[in-house]
């Protein structure tokens, strides 16, 4: 209900005000009077979005934040749960990424078709990795991009089609796994506003890979080298150590092997950093196999 998405809103505002230790005057100064404040916190009126929006620049907080609050019952509890099946994911638990999704698919929250679509899409991915069942992954993974509510591809879209051209890639199907990739760089450079810059960075690191798995080294240093910067530019550790250790075996590859043991040991020492344990070991293992057969 939007009212009780409004009591919401206003319980949020009310409470990042105090945190920032300002007055109801003090915010709403440049903005709009007091009482309307008080109203917006108390639930009683819903903020035009303009109002909205600098009262958010106002607290440092994203207006999206506040705006999905609003229009998305329990949005915090969409985010939170979305946030718990990427981790799944990024931690290749699919056991427990199935769990999440079948009490997902059955909670209210999650019945707008991006939420259906989030859920299609990790079932697409989990029917290949745990079921090993590669024609239904697509099936599932194809239907889950082609659900549409906005007339533009959203950010969920480009990730979609992201997951397509890795599973194309790990099935040795390069045509279809490039085609896939091209496709999702170009919605996600064609779309008009993208606030998960991550979604960048995945692209490139696994069109990176899959380049390098087919020996087209200087193409996979391309793409390794935009999403280096690209993690520079929005100081993001995000794939930030195996972009690293990508551009340090393309360049072994390449037979720049000085540099190339270079940016494997900045990778070491990010992974370090970040106590990924799992992905020091792997290259760690790298090096003391290059520097044996010097």
């Amino acid at each position: 209900m939007i009212e009780d998405n409004l009591s919401n809103l206003g319980e949020s505002i009310y409470n990042i005000r105090l945190k920032l230790n300002i007055s109801q005057k003090e915010l709403a100064d440049g903005i709009c009077s007091q009482s309307q404040i008080s109203k917006i916190e108390s639930g009683i009126i819903s903020p035009y979005v303009h109002t909205l929006v600098k009262i958010s620049k106002k607290l440092g907080i994203n207006p999206t934040f506040f705006l999905n609050q609003i229009y998305k019952d329990q949005f915090e509890f969409i985010d939170h749960s979305k946030k718990t099946v990427r981790e799944a994911i990024h931690q290749k638990d699919y056991k427990e990424v199935k769990r999440l999704l079948k009490s997902l698919e059955r909670h209210p929250s999650f019945r707008d078709i991006e939420e259906k679509q989030f859920i299609m899409w990790h079932q697409g991915i989990i029917t290949y990795y745990l079921n090993k069942d590669f024609g239904k992954s697509i099936e599932i993974l194809t239907e889950a991009f082609n659900m549409k509510e906005s007339i533009r591809h959203s950010e969920q879209d480009i990730q979609v089609l992201n997951s397509l051209a890795i599973i194309y890639s790990e099935e040795k199907q390069s045509d279809k796994a490039k085609e896939n990739f091209d496709l999702s760089l170009k919605v996600y450079k064609n779309s008009l506003l993208v606030t998960d810059t991550s979604i960048y960075v995945r692209i490139c690191y696994n069109s990176s890979k899959f380049l390098f798995s087919l020996n087209e080294y200087s193409e996979a240093l391309s793409y390794c080298n935009k999403g280096i910067e690209h993690c520079k530019q929005h100081h993001s550790t995000f794939l930030f150590g195996e972009l690293l250790y990508q551009k340090g075996s393309i360049l072994i590859k390449l037979n720049d092997k000085e540099n190339g043991i270079n940016f494997l040991e900045y990778a070491c020492v990010l992974f370090q950093v970040l106590n990924r344990t799992d992905y020091l070991k792997i290259v760690q293992e790298e090096l003391d196999k290059i520097k044996f057969m010097k």
